[in-house]
């Protein structure tokens, strides 16, 4: 909600009670008062029908005895109340007390404004641009439906715990006619674009003259003074901020960031630029991937026990041939038959060759032993000291 009166500062109007309030309108319960300023007061209330916490916002009485600002003030509004973005608060309703306010009811936001968290803590680089870069994208939306707010100020953005930005106070907004401006009743002179005083035609561009402003007094803790002193000796911070914002608040509108887009793709340019020189070059090693374990050999003993088990497995494999009963075509189920003296001749030739390939496994096997042993040999030889190292060693 708009920034709280400072306490030196009192509103330039009589701001009417919780009770006036409820006279005015009594479609709400109004809770408190939550801030006051010279450009209206705001108030916390609660709207039975729609079961919902809303603030409304009035403006000096003056205001609503001007016709051709109240015939504006209409047309502002509605404007508002099209604007749907996560990060602008919601505009509800309008409409003008019985008192002669003005009176807009919009969003309620739980949270902290701006102006609070940087005059009343401090706020790290990457929070402050972190806000900077939602405030953006709301103007960006907002421009794109060719609304300016021509009051933005740290008093007009909401915070809440989660950094999530709400832009507030959207009642000094105005179409984007390109018409020249005769005279300015609204505004911040810290925050205003010098066009806005010297009666030039007035756009969007106002807007990003203000968040740098609102940028530079989130880095620094106070708004720019003349001449302007660099960010950096307000904080161990790139001098590359002290670029960003000359450009965004350079006095000629032509030579400052076009959109809000723009703006924000350069903040976040700066502050990717910025991890990437803090951060330490580490590469990361990773291990190679462990490599599948080779199948143990098998030893002789175990080749030879293998070759032994396939004899066995043929040999009783043929024996069943012989001597288990079958069923023959021609036979009856169930009889056995006796072998042929041909059956039995074929089946001991088999058992012979089996004996002959078991014996030559058997002596490939003794073979291969042999040749570890003499391999063993050979290796203990090549480590053994030659007679000239001995020789060397005696003559020293």
């Amino acid at each position: 909600m708009p920034e709280e009166t400072p306490p030196k500062e009192l509103p330039s109007f009589d701001v009417p009670s919780i009770e006036a309030m409820s006279a005015y309108l009594p479609q709400f319960r109004f809770e408190k008062l939550a801030a006051c300023g010279g450009m209206g007061a705001v108030y916390k209330a609660y709207q039975e029908s729609l079961d919902r916490r809303v603030a409304v916002k009035i403006l000096p009485p003056e205001f609503g005895a001007e016709k051709e600002f109240t015939d504006r003030f209409k047309v502002e509004a509605r404007a508002m109340a099209k604007l749907n973005h996560t990060n602008i608060v919601g505009v509800y309703d309008f409409g003008i007390t019985g008192g002669g306010h003005l009176y807009l009811v919009m969003e309620w936001i739980e949270g902290r404004s701006l102006h609070d968290l940087i005059h009343k803590g401090s706020l790290s680089l990457r929070k402050a641009t972190n806000l900077a870069m939602q405030l953006c994208e709301a103007l960006t939306f907002a421009h794109e439906h060719q609304i300016i707010h021509r009051d933005i100020k740290p008093g007009n953005i909401m915070v809440n715990d989660a950094d999530h930005v709400k832009v507030a106070d959207f009642g000094l907004a105005r179409p984007n006619t390109g018409e020249a401006e005769e005279e300015n009743p609204f505004g911040t002179p810290d925050y205003a674009a010098p066009e806005i005083c010297g009666g030039s035609v007035v756009d969007h561009r106002v807007d990003i003259f203000a968040v740098g402003v609102v940028l530079y007094e989130m880095l620094t803790g106070t708004v720019p003074g003349n001449p302007r002193r660099s960010v950096t000796e307000f904080a161990k911070i790139p001098a590359r901020w002290d670029e960003i914002i000359n450009k965004a608040t350079h006095p000629d509108p032509e030579k400052r960031y076009q959109d809000a887009g723009e703006f924000r793709a350069h903040i976040n340019m700066a502050m990717k630029q910025a991890a990437e020189a803090e951060a330490p070059a580490v590469v990361e090693k990773r291990k190679p991937a462990p490599a599948a374990k080779a199948a143990a050999p098998l030893t002789q003993q175990q080749q030879l026990m293998l070759v032994v088990a396939v004899v066995a497995v043929v040999v009783v494999g043929l024996l069943g041939l012989i001597f288990w009963p079958s069923s023959r075509s021609g036979t009856s189920s169930g009889v056995g038959a006796e072998a042929t003296p041909e059956e039995i001749h074929e089946v001991m030739e088999k058992l012979e060759q089996n004996a002959a390939v078991q014996a030559k496994a058997k002596d490939r096997l003794e073979a291969a032993r042999r040749a570890e042993i003499v391999a063993a040999e050979l290796a203990k030889l090549k480590a053994a000291p030659s007679i000239k190292a001995f020789k060397e060693a005696a003559a020293r």
